[in-house]
């Protein structure tokens, strides 16, 4: 079986953008040369597969020939990972909204499981993206594999161990979600966050140790595919005030955050899914102290950037 895959796309890809926050970016590391790869383990095989753009596509190599039933399992993982695009997405409810989806459009949005999305997400708390990048694999790897009875079955001293760069406070919380999760079932936590209503997800995904509101909407998002919710970061929080798309004081508080997701899906439900380009913007251009409003594509369209709006700086916290 041919080792490699190609995902074909309406828009020409943009990896390195999509590589860059996306929790982030599911595991996938750099390896020079517009490269990533990652470890899938699928149909009871190890696989390191490389990714690279093509045109109008995604391809993914494995560097070796591979067995029908784990190449099956694996590209069945990759088109799951890799559904769509920014360009399929409907952000015409406003200018703004208008404009990124314009700019981003290449931008391939990713997907996982359940699990493995809020294994990444609490990882992910209050460390950088090369942090989480870095423990997942060791973690994963000390596991034989990422599931909840696997990782359940580590040793509480051994988790904050190996996760140690990411926090290994994170450890106490992080085990006694995993038991939960394990002895509720694996089918029991993927189906609450897939099948579930929106709210009933939430309410499941907060009653576990260590998961507030950011954390269940990044898993609902990104492993259920909701609309219905989305994580609100500083960045988020500061760059859609700016642009005039919410309101608020500057302060994030739980109020301030409900009413800015409320504001963002009023705008459609494909915000959610698209929530991560505003962490882009506010990682490049739009950043908390001295925004560089004249090498912002939105510039223009900003009320920010044309001094018609006190929005200039932002006091919330995470």
């Amino acid at each position: 079986m041919t080792a490699e895959v190609i995902l074909p796309f309406p828009v020409q890809p943009d990896l390195a953008a999509t590589m860059d926050i996306q929790i982030p970016a599911l595991a996938w590391q750099p390896s020079g040369s517009g490269t990533w790869q990652r470890i899938y383990r699928t149909a009871g095989a190890v696989t390191r597969v490389t990714v690279t753009e093509d045109a109008h596509a995604l391809r993914f190599s494995a560097g070796q020939p591979l067995p029908a039933r784990t190449a099956a399992a694996l590209t069945a993982t990759l088109r799951q990972q890799f559904p769509g695009q920014v360009a399929a997405l409907d952000l015409d409810g406003h200018p703004v909204l208008a404009a990124m989806g314009r700019h981003y459009q290449g931008v391939v949005i990713m997907s996982t499981s359940p699990f493995e999305a809020l294994i990444l997400t609490v990882l992910s708390q209050n460390r950088t993206g090369e942090i989480v990048r870095k423990v997942y694999p060791h973690l994963e790897a000390r596991c034989g594999g990422m599931t909840p009875g696997l990782l359940a079955s580590l040793d509480e001293r051994d988790l904050a161990q190996v996760i140690r760069s990411a926090g290994p406070y994170k450890a106490s919380r992080l085990a006694a979600a995993v038991r939960r999760i394990a002895a509720d079932g694996p089918n029991v936590f993927a189906r609450t966050i897939t099948q579930a209503p929106a709210a009933q997800a939430m309410e499941y995904l907060t009653s576990l140790p260590g998961v507030g509101h950011k954390t269940a909407a990044c898993v609902l998002v990104f492993a259920g595919r909701s609309g219905r919710t989305l994580p609100v970061d500083t960045h988020l929080f500061r760059v859609t005030r700016r642009l005039g798309l919410t309101s608020h004081d500057g302060a994030l508080t739980a109020t301030t955050r409900d009413a800015t997701v409320a504001a963002m899906l009023s705008y459609g439900p494909h915000l959610a899914p698209a929530h991560f380009l505003f962490l882009l913007i506010g990682r490049t251009t739009c950043t908390a102290g001295h925004p560089r409003c004249d090498d912002c594509f939105l510039h223009r369209l900003c009320p920010a950037a044309r001094g018609t709006s006190p929005a200039t700086t932002t006091t919330g916290q995470a």
